[in-house]
């Protein structure tokens, strides 16, 4: 059978029976859109209760216990970060300190040892120079200190002394040498250099070419590569 037959037959039932009568089912379909618009608001109205009905009590409760453990946790999570960048500033502070006076220890230490080689450094050379102290000592003391009537007597003498100069500069020469600090001593006829001489004079000399050396006034010296004090030499113009 059909939807429509069935729904046929249950009417003829109804009929029959009297449950309902044409008119009430009339009056039914008439009051069934009020009916359904009396449920609609009373759903509505039940549901705008339920949206403005306070939470109860326990929810309350439990809502607050949630929001204070959540709480809680915060704010223990921010006391663990607080703490460990407490010890990170902790340790950056003390590692900054060491540093400071790592290098104010190595600024006086190293300061010490400028101080100790501007006093010292020429220690070794100071004690070179003894030697040559201790010759000239004695090229003093035999040396008479009154000159001999002889003549023979006085020539010794002057040969003693000779001597002993030649000693102290041959001597103080092997002392520059070992120290570095060596002659400039050039020669007569060589060209001047300006770089290592130092001209006093010039002078026109027919059998001299001009700007070579004529004569050697005073050795220079210097220190390596140096030059402390320059030949001083007469030029030929």
């Amino acid at each position: 059978m059909s939807l429509l037959s069935n729904c046929r037959f249950v009417r003829q039932i109804f009929y029959r029976t009297g449950v309902f009568s044409p008119s009430t089912l009339m009056n039914a379909s008439r009051l069934s859109p009020v009916f359904r618009h009396s449920s609609t608001n009373t759903s509505t109205q039940e549901q705008k209760q339920d949206e403005t009905t306070p939470p109860s009590p326990n929810q309350t409760v439990e809502n607050s216990s949630q929001s204070e453990q959540k709480s809680d946790v915060n704010l223990k999570q921010l006391q663990e970060q607080n703490t460990k960048l407490t010890e990170d500033v902790n340790e950056f502070k003390d590692r900054y300190k060491r540093a400071l006076a790592e290098t104010e220890n190595t600024r006086i230490r190293f300061s010490k040892l400028v101080n100790d080689a501007k006093i010292f450094g020429i220690q070794g050379f100071c004690k070179d120079l003894l030697e040559v102290a201790d010759i000239l000592n004695l090229a003093l003391a035999n040396t008479p200190q009154q000159a001999s009537t002889d003549q023979a007597t006085l020539t010794k003498d002057f040969a003693n002394l000779r001597q002993g100069l030649m000693m102290t500069e041959e001597r103080m020469q092997k002392i520059f040498t070992k120290n570095g600090l060596l002659q400039i001593k050039p020669n007569e006829g060589d060209k001047f250099d300006p770089n290592f001489h130092d001209a006093l004079f010039q002078a026109k000399l027919p059998d001299k070419t001009s700007g070579t050396i004529i004569q050697v006034m005073k050795t220079g010296y210097r220190l390596q590569d140096r030059v402390i004090r320059a030949a001083q030499v007469g030029v030929a113009q």
